[in-house]
């Protein structure tokens, strides 16, 4: 049987430094390039880059950068670190591609570090806002089911602060929404998070996950526990100016009830006085 004759796609090299990259056009976030930068150091850019070539106003060739924006950070970085680095590989994108095309490109020839769910939602909103897109037509565009696009697109919906945080990796994606479905005000989410923050840095862990959020959760039901507990402790003392801890606590566990024990604590601060 006779084969189909091979396909090939050119892949030239270019300067780094004529590379261009379009402010906003690319969702990622967080790109981490220490290893990644060590790596190009020893080995070069293995995975091509894809450009779209252009000339500028005074005529010399440069290239917008459609995918590999991360591979170009790192090597940028190691050549600021004194790499000689003079060429990377780069394919061409299509002369007629759109601007929707070359967003999908820049999803789906993603190699090396995934895209997080917040920067899915950024590309997801898009297509939603720009092409009109359904949810629905998302996930058939980007081969992921409806009910991830919509938990990506519900992260949009978070306080700045909570996004901040978890483009900045110091929160988790999982955390927030837990965060988001236990408090229905944005000031009690923004309050939860930086706490939760605040505890899994001390733990020395440089993420929040939902282990953090649980014990924040915790500490706030105890807190609103306590504070309803004083409500009526004050109620039951009745202007009573000052409270005898140690024997409250005690007729606590003696009858298991607060009214059982305030009564006999009123007895019992009669009778002293």
């Amino acid at each position: 049987m006779e084969t189909n004759s091979t396909k090939r796609k050119d892949i030239f090299l270019v300067d780094p430094r004529n590379i261009v990259v379009v402010d906003g056009f690319n969702v990622r976030r967080d790109f981490d390039l220490d290893e990644l930068k060590e790596q190009i150091k020893e080995k070069g850019v293995l995975n091509p880059i894809t450009v779209i070539a252009y000339k500028d106003e005074n005529g010399v060739e440069r290239y917008k950068l459609v995918d590999g924006e991360r591979r170009y950070r790192a090597t940028m970085l190691a050549i600021s670190e004194g790499a000689d680095i003079p060429y990377v590989p780069a394919l061409n994108a299509p002369k007629d591609a759109s601007v929707k095309d070359l967003y999908i490109e820049q999803m789906m020839r993603n190699e090396g570090k995934r895209f997080t769910e917040l920067e899915c939602a950024i590309m997801f909103r898009r297509f939603k806002e720009e092409f009109g897109y359904s949810q629905v037509q998302i996930a058939e565009t980007f081969k992921k089911s409806p009910a991830f696009i919509s938990k990506c697109l519900a992260l949009l919906d978070l306080p700045q602060y909570l996004q901040d945080k978890i483009a900045s990796g110091e929160l988790s994606a999982k955390a927030a929404r837990e965060l988001a479905s236990n408090y229905a005000d944005p000031h009690d989410q923004v309050r939860a998070a930086k706490t939760a923050v605040r505890t899994a840095k001390a733990a020395g862990r440089s993420t929040a996950t939902n282990k953090e959020v649980q014990r924040s959760l915790k500490d706030a039901k105890q807190g609103k526990a306590i504070a309803d507990a004083l409500r009526n402790i004050a109620a039951y003392l009745d202007g009573e100016p000052t409270v005898e801890v140690d024997t409250l606590i005690k007729l606590l566990d003696k009858h298991g009830t607060l009214h059982a024990a305030m009564r006999e604590y009123k007895k019992t601060i009669t009778s002293k006085n």
